[in-house]
């Protein structure tokens, strides 16, 4: 075999991991100023998306929307890459052992065999969920140091009380204080971060120190509920409006504009269905450096109980306006970089998809 046919076999047998990179790094870099503020809104009070940006901006600049970057963009193409590996392995495997295969449809057990709209969901969803749980075991210390690097600045704000905004004038009121401060006066007085903040490194340190090896796991259990139901719900509902718009098409194969849709879709359904459990992980990962007799919050439940309570229902959807105006374009784009790759190292290779 040929140098070059060698490195063409190696590209060809790991095509998910290339593809998905090459979405990861893609999508990274254009959501992540949007995943910022949807973090900020989670955690404090603003009366508006665009408040929260122009307040963010002018406090911070556009590379404070960035902070925190460095985790998630090194990670995010292995996350990626291991996401979609064992996505597309439990198809395989899920295809293999089957039921239905050996009688099971005469005792009704499910179908994976993806043969109709149905069992090209059921497989989608069962192996989503799978690899939703795999991830977030692996990648909750990278998330809550993402969490502390994103509200950073408005933690420092925190050490001379609760910010929150008005919902009537837009102005920031400093609880404690007797009068509202104006953005100038803020700028000019702008408190600094904590110093733990000053590298990813130095954050995980703290929470080391801190909390000890199993603190990089504080809000796990909300981690793994949130990636293995929303995991589930995304590659579900992709490949159930991928395989529908093939069908009505008549198609054998599906473009670029199937490809957006069904993500752009898929975005918005997962985060409309989870996002309640991401307040909640990211309120409670929020507080994971603060001492306990401060904490706001004793649990998860307590957590959900008390935004419910004071906020109703839109309480627990608090910051999904960021969520939605990006999941669709950043989710088709997503899947429309994936699936172009995917398909151009087929071409170079010469190989069927």
């Amino acid at each position: 075999m040929t140098a070059s046919a060698g490195w063409k076999m190696a590209l060809y047998e790991n095509r998910t991991l290339a593809s998905a990179i090459t979405a990861a790094v893609s999508g990274m870099l254009v959501g992540y100023p949007f995943d910022s503020l949807k973090t900020r809104m989670q955690t404090h009070h603003y009366p508006s998306l665009l408040a929260c940006a122009r307040r963010s901006i002018a406090e911070e600049g556009v590379r404070g929307l960035y902070r925190g970057l460095v985790p998630p963009l090194l990670t995010a193409s292995a996350a990626k890459s291991l996401s979609f590996s064992v996505f597309e392995q439990i198809k395989l495997w899920l295809r293999n052992h089957d039921p239905y295969i050996n009688g099971g449809s005469k005792l009704g057990m499910p179908n994976f065999q993806r043969t109709t709209v149905g069992s090209v969901a059921l497989t989608a969803a069962v192996s989503g969920s799978i690899s939703g749980a795999v991830i977030a075991a692996l990648c909750c210390p990278l998330e809550l140091v993402k969490v502390q690097m994103q509200l950073a600045n408005l933690m420092a704000k925190g050490t001379n009380g609760v910010t929150n905004a008005s919902r009537t004038t837009g102005q920031t009121t400093l609880l404690g204080e007797n009068s509202l401060t104006t953005k100038a006066h803020i700028r000019n007085q702008r408190p600094a971060p904590p110093r733990w903040t000053g590298s990813n490194f130095s954050v995980l340190r703290e929470i080391v120190r801190q909390r000890g090896a199993f603190g990089m796991y504080y809000g796990l259990h909300l981690h793994i509920v949130r990636d293995a139901s929303g995991t589930a719900i995304y590659f579900a509902s992709y490949e159930t409006v991928k395989e529908t718009l093939r069908r009505l098409t008549g198609s054998d194969t599906t473009g670029a504009l199937t490809h957006m849709l069904a993500g752009g879709t898929c975005g918005v359904v997962s985060w409309l269905l989870i996002f309640p459990i991401d307040l909640v992980k990211s309120t409670m990962q929020s507080q994971v450096l603060k001492p306990k007799n401060v904490q706001k919050y004793a649990s998860s439940w307590h957590c959900l109980r008390d935004i419910y309570a004071r906020l109703g229902m839109s309480g627990l959807y608090r910051g999904v306006s960021v969520s939605l105006i990006r999941a669709f374009p950043i989710h088709g784009l997503n899947f429309v970089v994936y699936e172009w790759a995917r398909a151009a190292i087929c071409r170079i290779t010469s190989r069927p998809e």
